[in-house]
């Protein structure tokens, strides 16, 4: 079981450095990155104002890529180094709220910018 949970860190400190990846890419190119921001059916040609939506989008990659891999390197390190509990409960809240936050307002963006 405790190896399913360490296999999970990883996973989650992956997702972590994809986040950072497309915050980059969008910074770079201007592009929406469909995968994090838009969802199944929904694709950039859609958008109402593609400049303005990734600039209102960038901050909100930014801060799920930057405490998803956080939170992946903490809850890794308690699996496979050393325990530190309160500290990887603490991550763990940290990340599920700004996981919520950035769900709220990336749909919030998504009604705003796009046609449903």
């Amino acid at each position: 079981m405790e190896d399913m949970f360490g296999a999970l860190s990883l996973l989650i400190f992956g997702c972590g450095i994809y986040g950072l990846y497309a915050y980059v890419k969008m910074k770079k190119d201007g592009h929406i990155n469909e995968i994090l921001l838009l969802g199944k059916g929904i694709t950039e040609q859609m958008c109402n104002n593609r400049q303005e939506f990734v600039q209102k989008a960038l901050p909100a990659v930014l801060i799920f890529g930057v405490f998803t891999t956080l939170y992946g390197a903490v809850d890794a390190i308690h699996y496979f180094i050393f325990p530190m509990k309160v500290v990887d409960l603490i991550t763990m809240v940290i990340f599920l709220v700004v996981l919520i936050w950035y769900m709220v307002y990336t749909t919030k963006l998504k009604k705003k910018y796009f046609n449903s």
